[in-house]
């Protein structure tokens, strides 16, 4: 796929959305930390559903389907028959994870590419009304992205020198990077799928 392609998208998309934007990241990262000073440590947990709330929330701005309320789109993996698949998902994957990395580092870190269209699946799966079976969309992510991980990889890469510019400004410029990169990454994924339909709908 073509990067440049790809990143314009995800500006196009972004172009007079970008306070809304900022602030849906600024909320998904600092009230995963509230929540879970007040719940006593279930961060870990939290983040599972923030982490595909933004996820799902770029890749529904990418479908022009954008929800106006920032609190709702936050929120969105709570919402319409999504948490449960989240949870279990997020679990399973970070099981997985820890498996393949108990094998050295490198089998882990491409099982993270392998899983990495997870969220997106759950979030279409859920569009058509599917019961999501507690493996299926790491299932479908692992096939959609069999022979297309290095094409991420380096397509994250290509992000590199804005991540670096990040703590020149104490941290603040990654709320703009974040939406840029997970808006690019729903362009990706949405080229993937659309190359191949049968895999979501098998």
């Amino acid at each position: 796929m073509n990067h440049t392609e790809l990143k314009n998208q995800a500006k196009n998309r972004l172009s007079g959305n970008w306070t809304w934007a900022v602030i849906l990241t600024l909320l998904s990262f600092t009230l995963p930390s509230m929540l879970a000073f007040l719940t006593s440590g279930f961060g870990g947990i939290l983040a599972i559903f923030f982490t595909a709330s933004r996820q799902m929330t770029f890749l529904n701005l990418l479908d022009q389907e954008k929800e106006e309320d920032i609190l709702t789109a936050v929120f969105t993996s709570f919402r319409q028959g999504r948490f449960v698949p989240v949870l279990i998902t997020g679990l399973l994957q970070y099981l997985f994870l820890i498996l393949w990395s108990l094998l050295f580092v490198i089998p882990g870190f491409i099982k993270i590419y392998s899983y990495s269209m997870t969220n997106y699946i759950i979030e279409d799966l859920v569009a058509q009304g599917r019961e999501i079976e507690p493996t299926e969309a790491i299932t479908k992510s692992r096939m959609l992205m069999d022979g297309h991980k290095l094409e991420l990889f380096f397509l994250d890469l290509s992000f590199l020198g804005w991540t670096l510019l990040v703590p020149l400004t104490f941290g603040i410029g990654s709320l703009w990077l974040t939406p840029y990169q997970l808006t690019t990454r729903a362009s990706f994924y949405r080229q993937l799928a659309a190359a191949n339909p049968e895999i979501l709908y098998l």
